[in-house]
């Protein structure tokens, strides 16, 4: 009986432990993707907007968003490295971010 109690207090003990360690980690992943998603729709609406100014053309969007990211890189980027966004995946989010604020 004695040993069932400490290996059920084992159980227990390690799981607040466990609980207590993951839950930081997930944590963190879950910052990470909300800080992704949102670097991406702040900077989907920006360059919209400014089509839409007429400051930029549709064909300039995606040089927009490449210069942007080589500004928030902590290391010198190839001038074409960046994420495969341009003009129509930007127009994809701003739909969404509307629709989603519709409801």
């Amino acid at each position: 009986m004695k040993s069932f109690l400490l290996v059920l207090l084992g159980f227990v003990l390690g799981g607040i432990v466990t609980f207590i360690l993951a839950s930081g980690v997930m944590t963190g992943i879950g910052a990470g993707v909300g800080i992704a998603t949102g670097l991406q729709a702040g900077a989907c609406l920006t360059a919209e907007a400014a089509k839409e100014q007429g400051y930029i053309d549709s064909e300039q969007v995606a040089d927009l968003l490449r210069a942007a990211g080589r500004q928030m890189a902590s290391a010198d980027a190839p001038p074409d490295s960046g994420p495969p966004i341009g003009d129509a995946e930007c127009a994809e989010v701003v739909a969404k971010l509307k629709a989603a604020s519709a409801q």
